[in-house]
């Protein structure tokens, strides 16, 4: 039961923790260097998703899904930030680090090939397919998830599925790891909801996806069950 009930709280956490971004630049790279306050990790997800869900046209939710370019209103200012997933940045070394610029660019193009198909999709796993056809070297699997979640927040879908990656398959590797998902789950690509506890099971697959990444560490120090 102490186990349960610490699980329920890390999924509280998700919810009602306040979460502190830090954004050292504007999406067009001037410099920024603020703290940005939500009220929580679920409400930042919701606040940046937003922004797509209320562009005027596909073409805008392609372009701006793939260069990772959202806009919020923060105390009474408009900032247009990118999203920390697909920002350049220089390590300690000096090197540069993150998705280039122009990898996004080019994926933005030739997606806007498929608007046609994007268009005619039913469905999240549709968009994020469509997205996973298009091959451009250095955007890779988060990228592709994160392009389609918000191509797919224009079309009014969400995923019914929780997908597989970068921090994502990390968190779900410590539930696997302390009896809390079936053995061999990390084999597959995505796992539906109803195999995870139900304390996880009260987030939506997109969330889910989310809280993962999110609290891997917290999930992490979770006893076996």
């Amino acid at each position: 039961m102490e186990d349960v009930s610490r699980l329920k709280s890390i999924v509280e956490l998700y919810f009602n923790k306040k979460y502190k971004l830090f954004k050292p630049k504007y999406a067009n790279g001037d410099e920024l260097n603020k703290w940005f306050e939500f009220e929580s990790r679920a409400d930042f997800l919701d606040s940046y998703l937003d922004y797509y869900r209320q562009l005027p046209d596909l073409k805008s939710a392609i372009i701006d899904g793939c260069s990772s370019k959202f806009k919020i209103l923060y105390e009474g200012q408009e900032y247009v930030l990118k999203h920390t997933h697909q920002e350049e940045f220089e390590d300690s070394d000096g090197n540069i680090r993150g998705v280039k610029n122009i990898v996004l660019s080019s994926m933005a193009y030739k997606l806007i090939s498929q608007e046609k198909k994007l268009k005619e999709a039913k469905a999240f796993v549709d968009v994020y397919e469509i997205v996973k056809t298009i091959k451009v070297p250095g955007f890779g699997e988060l990228s592709n998830y994160d392009a389609a979640i918000r191509i797919s927040s224009f079309l009014g879908f969400k995923p019914t599925d929780i997908y597989l990656h970068a921090g994502t398959r990390t968190g779900a590797q410590y539930l696997e790891d302390k009896g809390l998902l079936p053995e061999d789950s990390l084999l597959e690509t995505k796992l539906p909801i109803d195999i995870f506890p139900e304390q996880i099971q009260e987030l939506e697959a997109f969330q889910i996806e989310n809280f993962l990444c999110s609290y891997k560490h917290d999930l992490k120090s979770l006893t076996n069950y």
